[in-house]
């Protein structure tokens, strides 16, 4: 099973040089992230910044995505690729030497490097397909969120280390050496031309995007069963050291343990995922993980124990992996070339704007309602908004009796 992932890997030589740009890439941004936060708090001293911090790249994904990426899709993407990568190192040295003197200076930063996020990200999920085939799409797909996952779970802590032991600016500049190496990786990768047509104008590009995702009725009911499940499925986000602190006193390091667990599912779930897929069918498996998501999240609220949250936690990441995969392949296989940069951007916006709306409910629901009850509401939202979706595809398949056929049936009665 993960022979067969590296196998993709060996197979396809620019896909792989993708993949290792992407992985390098995910260590810069944890790095990075790390830095950041201690950076902003150090200069202010106040929490409050580094959630303005947060806030201003969210709002910036949110807004900008699908606008700047009616531009994007009508570039050449390797070219985007590289340059996104190749700016982003002088920008990520400016932060130490000019951003850590003047706190305007550095949100203006954090917002151009955003942008250039928003410009790079959704491209990457546009080429995978230009690089691989159709049956080992939902391979690649996993193999691009190992990436970020394993990251996550192996560089998060030594960036933490890292900044601790010599400051914020040396993981500046680690951060800026990885954005070049990824840079250079992706050069070798062949050119990926747009298919854009037509001599329509840019706000009429921008509503084309737009339509895709509303008209495409298998991209319609992705999205909109993921923006549903993500905004319920985000309260575990914003509860979770509340769950571990005040419920399940284990403090902030039994908290940090049950995101371990949730990341190391997670990693596993982008090993088996493609397996499981390819002989359950991606629809089904994209359903089938939201409903598990779904049931664990609200397990956790109905059984609070340190034991049993680990579980949850776990699980809810294999399941996490169980859906979001088949739903990257969904969205790449059911979207035209010239459209899959605006596509992916747009879908990042809403999932972004799923999430924010979550963590608000969730943070407002913690005092009236209590973290056991609300993650328990949250678990079943996933679970019924899914369930749903499941029972009216089970309708649509089902063909109405026609009056000739009524007709016929009667006769023979």
């Amino acid at each position: 099973m993960v022979m067969d992932m590296w196998k993709t890997l060996r197979t396809h030589k620019s896909f792989a040089r993708l993949f290792y740009s992407n992985f390098i890439s995910a260590i810069g941004n944890n790095i990075h992230r790390i830095a950041l936060m201690v950076l902003v708090y150090s200069l202010t001293e106040e929490a409050l910044w580094v959630s303005l911090t947060l806030g201003i790249q969210l709002v910036t994904s949110v807004v900008l995505g699908p606008l700047i990426s009616t531009w994007s899709d009508s570039q050449e993407r390797r070219k985007l690729l590289v340059a996104t990568d190749l700016i982003r190192v002088p920008l990520v040295l400016l932060i130490p030497l000019v951003g850590i003197k003047s706190l305007v200076i550095l949100m203006i930063l954090v917002i151009v490097m955003e942008f250039l996020r928003i410009l790079h990200d959704p491209v990457v999920w546009a080429v995978v397909p230009e690089l691989v085939s159709e049956e080992e799409m939902d391979t690649a797909n996993s193999l691009m969120l190992f990436t970020g996952r394993f990251a996550e779970v192996v560089f998060v802590g030594l960036a933490g280390v890292l900044v601790a032991a010599v400051g914020a600016a040396p993981a500046f500049w680690v951060d800026a050496a990885t954005f070049l190496v990824s840079g250079l990786l992706v050069l070798g990768i062949p050119r990926v031309e747009s298919d854009q047509k037509g001599d329509s104008g840019y706000w009429s590009r921008v509503r084309e995007g737009i339509d895709h995702i509303l008209k495409s009725p298998s991209i319609r009911r992705t999205v909109g069963t993921l923006f549903a499940a993500a905004m319920f499925g985000s309260v575990e986000a914003v509860l979770g050291v509340v769950l571990a602190v005040s419920i399940l006193k284990v403090g902030s390091s039994g908290f940090g343990v049950m995101e371990a667990a949730m990341a190391l599912g997670a990693i596993l779930g982008t090993l088996i995922v493609p397996h499981i897929s390819s002989r359950m069918g991606r629809e089904r498996l994209f359903l089938m993980g939201l409903l598990g998501f779904g049931l664990f999240e609200a397990s956790i609220g109905l059984f609070p124990k340190f034991s049993w949250v680990l579980v949850a936690f776990f699980m809810s990441g294999i399941l996490n992996m169980a859906f979001i995969v088949p739903a990257r392949s969904i969205l790449q296989l059911h979207t035209p070339s010239e459209l899959r940069t605006r596509t992916f951007a747009a879908f990042g916006a809403v999932m972004n704007t799923a999430v924010l709306a979550g963590t608000i409910v969730g943070g407002a629901l913690e005092e009236p309602l209590g973290v056991p009850m609300v993650l328990t509401l949250a678990g079943l939202g996933v679970f019924g908004v899914t369930f749903s979706v499941v029972i009216k595809g089970q309708i649509a398949q089902r063909r109405p009796i026609t009056v000739p056929q009524a007709q016929a049936q009667m006769g023979a009665d």
